[in-house]
């Protein structure tokens, strides 16, 4: 049975990149075992699927409608499904490329923190639809009787550290209002780089401007071999204890492992 379901499957994934390439290729051949109805149903799919695709990116880029308006970002929209097409029949997941693509966008060089924004908006998605943090009773039992130097701090999955050269978490704060103040959207662009905490905390998404500390505290956690070499990493101003309650908290660890014996070193006659 499963390797019967196997196949369906594979033959389901194969038909819909058939369709994908019938709709961007309006001379592509019709599959041999096609049913009767299948150039009836790549018109109504190419018909249909631009405004589809303007559903879905409206739906995970909410911030950058407001920059916009709606008909600005339809456009965007229909113009980014016809140059960077999806590659998968399941359009639900279309609109990864968006942010890189708008960056590329020559007419929006006078909207240059439209990327960042999709950036943002992007990570608030993809959080939501990521595993939650694993972190068990067993990992904060090492978190508090483990030398730091012999642990690994996972971040959980549903978080993501974003550094930015635009004011995001204000510029989709104040875009959000119903009648947007301009001011405030002049100052937020002139506020300089910005990096933001991005996580998911049951099923919402949430984010928040980070300050120096922790930042580098953040930087250190994803680069540092050990917690212990992230400790000696992070400003002595940053008070990590009250991070780790707020982590552990809001989900933002998966596990504290303890980390790999480094190797041993070769006796002197054999280096």
């Amino acid at each position: 049975m499963r390797d019967v379901s196997d196949a369906l499957r594979l033959r389901e994934v194969l038909r819909q990149q058939q369709l994908l390439d019938a709709v961007f290729d309006v001379d592509s051949a019709t599959p041999d075992d096609a049913a009767p109805g299948w150039q009836r149903a790549v018109a109504a799919y190419r018909a249909h699927a631009a405004a589809h695709a303007s559903e879905v990116l409206r739906a995970r880029y909410p911030t950058l409608v407001a920059m916009l308006g709606d008909r600005a970002f339809d456009a965007l929209a229909v113009a980014h499904w016809r140059e960077d097409p999806p590659t998968q029949g399941d359009l639900a997941r279309f609109g990864d490329a968006f942010p890189d693509w708008l960056q590329r966008r020559a007419e929006l060089a006078s909207w240059p923190w439209l990327g960042d924004c999709a950036r943002l908006e992007q990570a608030l998605w993809q959080v939501r639809f990521a595993p939650p943090a694993a972190l068990t009773d067993a990992d904060l039992q090492r978190l508090a009787t483990h030398d730091p130097g012999t642990l690994v701090l996972r971040l959980a999955r549903c978080t993501r550290l974003l550094e930015c050269d635009w004011a995001v978490v204000q510029l989709r704060q104040l875009h959000a209002a119903a009648a947007p103040d301009v001011d405030a959207i002049a100052a937020a662009l002139r506020a300089g780089p910005q990096a933001v905490w991005i996580w998911r905390q049951g099923f919402d998404a949430h984010c928040m401007a980070l300050d120096a500390h922790a930042l580098r505290w953040l930087r250190a956690l994803r680069d540092a071999p050990t917690l212990g070499d992230a400790l000696a990493r992070s400003d002595d101003d940053f008070d990590v204890a009250a991070w780790l309650g707020d982590a552990v908290r809001a989900g933002w660890i998966d596990a504290v492992e303890l980390s790999p014996p480094m190797p041993a070193r070769a006796p002197e006659e054999f280096r």
